[in-house]
Parts: structure tokens; sequence; C-alpha cells
């Protein structure tokens, strides 16, 4: 039982270092930092409609069993696309991240850290997403949760930025207010 465990330990760790490996090897320069796009979340109805369980039902019973099975097939195709365009903008959100928390000197070792477990988090999620679609099981509730990550940190990153900006005109305004005089730092 033992070495059956390691096994399937050794595997699991296996597959999320080579996505890991392969998330950010191919896609570093996907975004540049200024980017501020609009969000693949915007697409989210769609995609959980094309993988709702309903919505696969009804093409059963309208079109056949071929034609559904084939329509799936194209969706989770699709699905797969949206996953990898989540992944960029996480890893781009990431990498704001990571320049703010230059930016900023209140960042702690600890909060270095919590980046780095949510992106494990992240992938573990995808992985499991993607091994769910792979295999054809719908999997809305995982897909759910990862954009909800995504989201709460764009959120997280928005305001971040707009503090950093704040912070930066208020610096600018003193120094601007030293240079005229009406200041006195001694």
């Amino acid at each position: 039982m033992l070495y059956i465990a390691v096994i399937i330990f050794a595997v699991l760790l296996g597959l999320l270092l080579w996505s890991l490996r392969n998330s950010t090897t191919s896609r570093q320069g996907a975004f540049p930092l200024e980017d501020a796009g609009g969000s693949n979340l915007q697409y989210f109805p769609q995609i959980h409609q094309a993988l709702a369980i309903e919505d696969r039902r009804f093409l059963l019973a309208h079109g056949g069993a071929k034609m559904a099975r084939t329509v799936y097939r194209e969706r989770r195709g699709v699905a797969r696309d949206f996953l990898k365009a989540l992944e960029e903008e996480f890893d781009h959100l990431m990498r704001l991240a990571k320049v703010i928390a230059v930016l900023s000197p209140e960042v702690e070792t600890l909060q270095e850290f919590e980046r780095l477990r949510l992106g494990v988090i992240f992938r573990c999620q995808l992985l499991v997403i993607r091994t769910r679609l792979a295999f054809g099981a719908p999997s809305l509730p995982q897909v759910t949760a990862v954009g909800d990550r995504v989201s709460r940190l764009a959120v997280l990153m928005e305001t971040a930025m707009k503090e950093l900006g704040e912070r930066a005109a208020l610096a600018t305004e003193l120094a601007s207010a030293n240079n005229r005089g009406d200041v006195d730092f001694a």
C-alpha cells in the first residue's frame, strides 16, 4: 500500500511540476504589465452553459448521440482554451502583484509566501479541471472556483494599484510643496 501511495504522490507531483513549468515558460511575455485589457471572466456564462448537463441533455434529445458527442467534444476544447486564457490572466496578475510588492514597503515575507501558495493552489485546480475535461466529465464547480480566484485577485490588484497611485500623488504633492517652501521638513 505504501508503495502505491508513494507512486501516486510522485505522479501527481510530476504532473504539477510539468504544469508549472509549461505555464511559466510559454507565457512569460503574454501580457505587458500595463495591459488593461478586458478580463476573460466576461465569457464565463457562455462556458458555464456549454458545460452544463442540461445543455448536453438538450443536444442529446434534439440532435442525437453522435451530434451531442461531437458538440460536447468541441465545447470541451473551448473550455480548455478558456482555462488557458484564465491561466495567462492569472500569471499576468501574479507578475503585477510581484511589481506591487517591490514598490510597496509594507510587504512582508508572509505575503510573498501567500502569493506562492495561491499560485500552487490555482495550478492544482487547473490540473484537476483539465483532467476531468480530458475524461469528458463536466467540472462546473471547479471552473467556477478558478474563475472566482482570478476575479478576487484582479480586485486585489486594482485596490493595490489605487493605493500606490494615491501614495505617489501624495509624495508628488509633498515634494512640490517642499520646492515652493510651503513645508519645512527640519
